[in-house]
């Protein structure tokens, strides 16, 4: 016996589903008509047999229903929805970085949700993570998901990617690539990972370009998740790379530049420096062993670069070319504020940009103790704190008031704030932080008087 279908036209939650949309949304609504009919199909008479082996068929069109490219048609699933060809019974949310049932009703009800609202208004769409091949002597190769753009869907009622190269695409996310040049990465920590993400993120540079190299293979398997090439071997970033960041701990720079074989006259790559205390000379002195004339550059960043609000500063070396300046500037700007300084300016910019988020985030924590004391809920002082200070920074930046200024605006005579304020000048708060940013400076001038 067929079901019969239903007498009111389908509406979507989503909206009324337009005819170009209908086909997908029928194939959906099938099962949801079979689930609710199946009962009646089944005759009393038939046995429970029956009625078993009807309701299996059911749970097996279920388990086996794939993605419906026509499902891209409607703008609410669209904008958020990335199919997965490896496994088409399941789609990726490219906001809340999760699988979820190509069924869609599914795709309807997690739209819906608190998270998934909160993710869209808050975070930037990212793809499937990339699966990682180990190809033996510690080199990783990694395949990641391509991104979809207008014009590659080939297949919409399967949803298989086709269209042009996508090995050699020359934008990425839709934006052309700004510096289409081969990167290297020689160390993976935080802070390479902060850069590199943020450069990938803004469509600076393709994936497949990177290469990347540490020790441990922890920091590989993160980063191979973002599609780059990932090694054990320095030499191989070095000769594969056009622009080298040199991402190591200070103590371990001369040995790891040492390690490192001549290169050919034909190769002359730019060295990127994000090395605590090594100023331009003793870099250029180090690198003058593997190529003439080394081009360096010397940066100092922060890790809220991984968010685009990063503190990144730089200064060229002898060698370095007004073009290599430019593309630095033009890189280091998609992360955050970006300025070039003289080389006398490295040490404070350190003790002030570089070593200050962990300022902010010990006073964070700080005053969430503070605010759970006092009866607040963990995790409401915690968010207090933090859109505080959030908030109280971009008053600064955008008013152009001195904070001095700004603080006196919040002290009412006789008031909550000018009394808390006395507190922290009895617990000399502001000779602690000047005299951290002063620790800091004068310790990445001792690192590089150790090299």
């Amino acid at each position: 016996m067929t079901p019969k279908p239903p007498s009111k036209p389908i509406k979507s939650e989503i909206g009324v589903v337009e005819e170009a949309e209908e086909d997908g949304v029928e194939e959906c609504r099938e099962l949801e008509v079979l689930e609710a009919t199946v009962e009646e199909e089944v005759s009393e008479s038939a046995g429970p047999e029956v009625k078993i082996v009807k309701k299996s068929r059911w749970e097996q069109s279920r388990r086996s229903r794939k993605f419906c490219g026509k499902w891209l048609n409607i703008p609410e699933i669209r904008e958020w929805v990335h199919p997965i060809p490896t496994d088409p019974t399941y789609v990726w949310c490219k906001m809340c970085k999760s699988k979820i049932r190509a069924h869609l009703n599914d795709l309807k009800t997690h739209k819906s949700t608190k998270k998934h609202k909160r993710n869209m208004a808050t975070y930037e769409p990212e793809l499937p993570p990339a699966e990682t091949m180990d190809c033996g002597n510690g080199i990783f190769v990694s395949f990641s998901t391509p991104k979809i753009r207008q014009g590659e869907m080939e297949d919409p009622e399967s949803g298989v990617l086709g269209g042009p190269n996508l090995s050699s695409m020359s934008t990425l996310g839709g934006k052309e690539v700004v510096n289409p040049a081969s990167l290297g990465f020689i160390g993976s920590g935080n802070m390479a990972q902060a850069l590199l993400g943020a450069f990938i993120k803004k469509g600076l540079v393709d994936p497949p370009h990177v290469t990347a190299s540490a020790p441990s293979v922890r920091n590989l398997t993160k980063l191979c998740a973002l599609g780059v090439c990932t090694t054990h071997d320095n030499n191989m970033v070095v000769m594969k790379s056009d622009v080298v960041f040199l991402c190591v701990k200070p103590h371990l720079l001369n040995n790891v530049i040492a390690s490192l074989d001549p290169l050919p006259p034909d190769h002359n790559p730019l060295f990127v420096s994000i090395v605590t205390g090594h100023d331009i000379d003793s870099l250029e002195e180090m690198l003058s062993t593997l190529v003439e004339r080394p081009r360096v550059i010397r940066t100092m960043p922060n890790t809220p670069a991984m968010i685009g609000q990063g503190c990144c500063l730089y200064t060229l070396g002898t060698h370095a070319t007004p073009s290599d300046g430019s593309v630095m500037h033009s890189m280091l700007s998609s992360v955050g504020v970006c300025a070039e300084i003289p080389e006398q300016q490295m040490d404070a910019a350190c003790g002030l940009a570089g070593s200050g988020p962990a300022y902010i985030y010990a006073a964070i924590e700080a005053m969430a103790d503070g605010g759970v004391k006092m009866g607040l809920p963990r995790h409401l002082a915690q968010s207090l704190a933090a859109q505080m200070v959030k908030g109280s920074a971009s008053m600064v930046l955008e008013s152009g008031k001195h904070p001095g200024q700004l603080k006196d605006e919040v002290c009412s005579p006789s008031g909550t704030t000018i009394s808390a304020m006395h507190v922290l000048e009895k617990a000399g708060f502001r000779n602690a932080l000047i005299s951290a940013v002063e620790a800091s400076a004068l310790r990445s001038k001792e690192l590089g008087g150790n090299k």
